[in-house]
């Protein structure tokens, strides 16, 4: 990318000039696609196709479909883009990425005139991968934020040409830090772009790379003979996605909300101790202060203990 922008600075070029397109699914995308339409000529949202969800199997809109509408851009729902590099909807000067959702071939990559941009929701190269936000929050990091990076084949590997950074407090939560993310990733982006084309980018240091996956609801089964602390933090970045539960009695419990406490049980013991649920740790305790049985509403320890037996223990 550094001769395309060379390229474009020998011209002039401004980003209110630049004809984008943005390619983006979540939620998250949301204010950086609204930047992106407010600074350049977006010709075209590219999201993934409505799919089916829910207990009804009623299709699902992409939420930032919604909201590329409303702005009145055309919309592209291809079920793949592997061999739509020929398609004209790709002929722009530069495509923006955020949660798109399908790993980008390099025949895509290379069809805009300057390449494509990856908004990332991390520091990187630390959290390179599918789920940045659950694994910061669960490894307990106190920064966090939005590299701004070029893409290229390799996962999350490109040059970075910025970051936004932003402390992550201590009992911070998936929503919180979702919410957070969005907003800074439109911050980085609009830092991007008041830049353009005058932005140097520079190589991430391989020595210092970590990597996180795509989650399932297998990552969310808690280990008691963890410690409390980590196993609050577990709690708290992978709630509500994946969703943290424990097997009690041959069920599976969601647990929503724990608090970490000093005490003495034994790993995946249960206890009730004025009016709350404690469970043993590989050290200290958890309280469980709101969880979910199968088919039910979620409900606060005091309400689960006014209708419900404790087990002895929970694995």
């Amino acid at each position: 990318m550094p001769d395309r922008v060379a390229e474009s600075a020998g011209r002039g070029a401004t980003a209110s000039q630049l004809r984008t397109v943005f390619m983006g699914t979540p939620e998250i995308a949301v204010p950086a696609l609204r930047m992106l339409a407010a600074r350049t000529r977006v010709s075209c949202l590219i999201t993934q196709p409505d799919r089916p969800a829910g207990r009804g199997h009623q299709l699902h809109v992409p939420p930032i479909k919604e909201a590329a509408l409303a702005c009145g851009l055309p919309v592209w729902q291809p079920e793949t883009l592997k061999g739509a590099e020929t398609d004209e909807r790709l002929a722009c000067d530069l495509v923006v990425v955020m949660a798109y959702g399908e790993l980008l071939r390099q025949p895509v990559l290379d069809r805009p005139r300057h390449g494509c941009i990856n908004l990332h929701a991390s520091l990187l190269p630390r959290w390179r991968g599918a789920s940045p936000l659950q694994a910061a929050i669960r490894a307990g990091d106190p920064r966090t934020g939005v590299s701004v990076m070029r893409m290229v084949r390799g996962l999350d590997a490109g040059p970075v040409f910025l970051a936004e950074e932003i402390p992550l407090e201590p009992h911070a939560t998936l929503p919180g830090l979702h919410d957070a993310i969005a907003l800074i990733a439109a911050s980085a982006l609009d830092r991007f772009l008041t830049l353009w084309p005058d932005v140097a980018e520079h190589p991430q240091d391989e020595s210092r790379v970590t990597l996180c996956r795509k989650l399932t609801a297998e990552d969310g089964h808690l280990d008691p003979t963890q410690g409390a602390a980590a196993i609050e933090r577990w709690v708290r970045a992978y709630t509500p996605s994946p969703g943290c539960w424990l097997s009690v009695s041959g069920e599976r419990v969601r647990i929503l909300a724990v608090e970490a406490r000093p005490g003495a049980l034994p790993a995946g013991q249960v206890a009730q101790v004025d009016g709350e649920i404690l469970i043993g740790c590989g050290e200290g305790m958890i309280a469980v202060t709101r969880l979910q049985l199968p088919g039910k509403r979620a409900m606060t320890a005091r309400e689960f203990l006014n209708g419900h037996r404790l087990p002895g223990s929970v694995g």
